[in-house]
């Protein structure tokens, strides 16, 4: 076997690198740990402290632990009330609306039928007389008054009373009729 020897070169010394500054990572990384110790030292005891210093709240409590379970549902109940009166407000404007159209459509249903009834008999009959005018609706008529005297819809609901969406039904209403 032969041996192999290595000889090995010398290479000039080479400059020496400066010694950089750490990398900004770990900079970074250094001040989170520090400011975890400053909170474990500092801020966690007192949290620690008020927790224990706190009295015990009551099972069944909610909320302001000086107000007694009847104040607390006294006050729910008052609240309960006033969102009932609320949607009860709001349905019977509702329900009123339907009426209104449950009467509209009646109308119109009997108009419908005086008009086949004539197209069908008129070969086999003579015309019959027109059918009497609509008797007007004075809640209409008003609503028709105050958008002919330009009045805007949010005023004509302020003083009538109705919602928007029943002002506006009224004014199409007015324009199919046209």
């Amino acid at each position: 076997m032969h041996a192999v020897v290595r000889i090995q070169e010398e290479k000039p010394a080479a400059a020496p690198t400066p010694v950089s500054a750490p990398a900004p990572v770990s900079n970074v990384l250094w001040i989170i740990i520090l400011v975890a110790a400053l909170f474990f030292a500092v801020v966690a005891p007192r949290l620690r402290r008020r927790r224990q210093n706190a009295p015990p709240e009551r099972p069944g409590t909610f909320g302001d632990p000086t107000a007694t379970a009847r104040d607390q549902l006294e006050q729910l109940l008052a609240e309960i009330q006033d969102l009932s009166r609320e949607h009860i407000a709001r349905l019977d404007t509702k329900i009123r609306l339907l009426n209104q159209l449950l009467i509209e459509c009646d109308q119109k249903k009997k108009e419908l039928e005086t008009l086949l009834g004539r197209t069908v008999s008129a070969g086999l009959s003579k015309l019959e007389p027109p059918p009497p005018p609509r008797p007007a609706n004075p809640l209409h008529d008003q609503v028709y008054a105050l958008v002919d005297s330009g009045k805007n819809v949010f005023d004509i609901c302020t003083a009538t009373g109705l919602e928007k969406g029943e002002v506006d039904l009224i004014l199409g209403l007015r324009k199919m009729q046209r």
